[in-house]
């Protein structure tokens, strides 16, 4: 009897253990970049601020997050916006990943217009969201395509109009739309959401598509000391020059400046530098909950890219 309930205890401390080991090696792969990242696909307005530079960079000199394509979005609700944002966005991406090295990766052109349509909305046709289809056809049940949207919201609508077969198979996160969690109330007055209203209502109407929103109101309190970009990138390789001289141009003689879209990079990369609650979406949209980050470690996000930099000095 007594070596039967030996026995027992033994098989029993075997399987967990087995358990551990196999959780444990899921975790480190998961954590070291191996085979279980998630293959992303990145969405910027490239041409309008800086921090999608920023961001883009930070995204593609990680090994723990696996890009398989950038995609140029336009920008034409912006004051003087020129009639080719999206290629403006697409010539910058396409630098990027020159001094990165990493021409490898497909650098896919974008609408250069948003949704339109009168009785119904009629999808833009790009390589964009081609690109997006192409890489979500074929994914098993469960499997997904990650797309992260830094700027309107056009090309992942476009794709979801063309092919609703791909919605199971798409985990999008999206920096935009502004929300107060307190009231519950969500806001569409913000600079990338109005870049495409259609198109956000489009992604917002969608059935089981699963949606993380990193709202405005939470990202642009990640804010960057234009002296301590200077000082950090200084002599540290062209890809950091190229952001230097990005600075130079485009910062308007301000000293410090919001990081929006990094908050959203330094998040996926790092959930423990943010929080995620559950709330229902906007009450004019499809009545169902998504995913919000309400709350961003603003000064581990520093610190992380900081050291990213010296990790990736000499590029």
């Amino acid at each position: 009897m007594l070596k039967r309930l030996l026995r027992a205890i033994i098989i029993a401390i075997l399987i967990v253990f087995a358990a551990y080991m196999l959780v444990s090696n899921i975790a480190f792969f998961q954590g070291s970049g191996g085979a279980y990242r998630i293959k992303t696909i990145i969405d910027v307005d490239s041409g309008h601020g800086l921090d999608g530079l920023f961001a883009i960079t930070r995204a593609l000199t990680d090994r723990n997050i696996e890009v398989i394509g950038l995609i140029s979005e336009h920008w034409n609700f912006a004051k003087n916006a020129p009639d080719s944002s999206a290629k403006i966005s697409q010539e910058i991406n396409e630098k990027i990943l020159d001094l990165l090295n990493m021409k490898h990766i497909p650098d896919l052109r974008g609408a250069n217009n948003m949704l339109h349509g009168n009785e119904s909305i009629v999808p833009e046709l790009s390589e964009g969201a081609k690109f997006i289809i192409e890489n979500t056809q074929g994914l098993a049940s469960g499997e997904k395509l990650r797309i992260i949207t830094l700027g309107a919201t056009t090309n992942l609508a476009s794709a979801i109009l063309i092919d609703s077969s791909i919605i199971n198979n798409l985990d999008c996160y999206i920096s935009g739309l502004k929300y107060d969690p307190y009231r519950k109330a969500w806001n569409k007055n913000e600079f990338n959401t109005r870049n495409d209203l259609d198109a956000m209502d489009i992604i917002l109407n969608t059935k089981n598509l699963e949606i993380t929103v990193l709202p405005i109101t939470v990202s642009e309190k990640l804010k960057f000391q234009k002296s301590e970009i200077i000082e950090k990138m200084t002599n540290k390789g062209n890809i950091w020059d190229y952001l230097l001289k990005s600075l130079e141009a485009d910062s308007a003689g301000n000293q410090v400046l919001t990081m929006n879209d990094v908050a959203l990079i330094e998040a996926i990369l790092h959930p423990k530098y943010a929080t995620i609650r559950e709330f229902y979406g906007p009450p004019e949209n499809t009545h169902r909950k998504i995913r919000v980050y309400t709350r961003i470690k603003t000064e581990s996000m520093l610190k992380d890219f900081w050291k990213n930099v010296e990790e990736n000095a000499g590029y």
